[in-house]
């Protein structure tokens, strides 16, 4: 009993870790949009570094998935602090657009590839209705949100994608699917559990090792064996992904594991080490 429980409350982490949260001080500015592509208004916020504006710099943008106000302030207060002289400049500076979730359905419908109800070994772990539309929310992002951004702000060609748990599955998906979409992805202990090992059945079913795909990639895990066949398979089939990627010649692939961190811990230090692999600064 005590083990279906763990079970049970794992798979509530995952559906729901980033949830939607509010607060009233903030940073970035907030702003929304008549999407056509998501037939919806969505909002998002755009944080600037410190210096921007001062210069001419064009800067890197990082896409930040579950983009409520809280996660927003804690990401950019990471990102500026590792950017400032008294940390030593270890990121570059950067621009970060919070994206937070669609105001009219649940999250699961823009993070998740396919319609299905999610199963494992035969047991039904949660229903859905009208989800599996991540590639609609890939459009999204190309034809919209990014070049708006990009028309309105000063941007490098770098752009980082950040997602967890189900927005982790939606990053890994996009780099399957349409990797030219963003540069470089971190993708914070992701719900590889999904639809039966989709992320790897994907993979094989694109021949992804012969693709052109050019990405930076930065996986983290967290160590979920309190919960059982649930907790051990999720991470046994991300790291098949990881294990997959590397062997891809374009595509430059990290991982770290977190062994004193559960699914529902580990973004915190993820964004800190991720932040600092994928936009280290190099200036000499």
């Amino acid at each position: 009993m005590r083990q279906l429980l763990c079970k049970l409350v794992f798979v509530c982490v995952l559906a729901s870790a980033p949830a939607v949260l509010q607060a009233a001080d903030s940073l970035g500015e907030w702003q929304s949009f008549d999407s056509k592509v998501m037939q919806e208004k969505r909002d998002f916020a755009v944080h600037l570094p410190p210096s921007y504006g001062k210069s001419n710099k064009k800067y890197p943008v990082i896409y930040l998935l579950d983009g409520d106000q809280r996660r927003l302030n804690v990401v950019a207060g990471i990102q500026d602090a590792l950017s400032t002289e008294i940390l030593e400049q270890q990121v570059n500076e950067a621009i970060i657009v919070a994206v937070p979730n669609s105001e009219l359905a649940i999250r699961e419908r823009d993070l998740t590839p396919t319609n299905v109800d999610w199963m494992f070994k035969g047991k039904l772990l949660e229903e859905f209705d009208n989800i599996g539309q991540a590639d609609r929310f890939i459009e999204f992002f190309q034809q919209e949100l990014i070049p708006k951004i990009n028309s309105n702000y000063q941007t490098s060609e770098k752009r980082i994608l950040v997602g967890e748990s189900f927005g982790g599955l939606f990053a890994a998906h996009t780099l399957l699917t349409q990797p030219d979409v963003f540069t470089d992805y971190l993708i914070i202990d992701p719900t590889s559990l999904w639809d039966n090992n989709y992320l790897n059945r994907k993979y094989s079913e694109l021949d992804y090792d012969k693709s052109r795909a050019k990405a930076n990639v930065w996986f983290s895990f967290a160590n979920n064996e309190a919960f059982g066949d649930i907790g051990e398979t999720n991470y046994k089939w991300g790291m098949e992904l990881v294990t997959r990627l590397k062997t891809h010649p374009t595509v430059q692939v990290a991982e770290q594991f977190f062994p004193n961190e559960s699914h529902g811990t580990v973004a915190l230090q993820s964004w800190y080490f991720g932040l600092r692999h994928l936009n280290k600064n190099t200036a000499p």
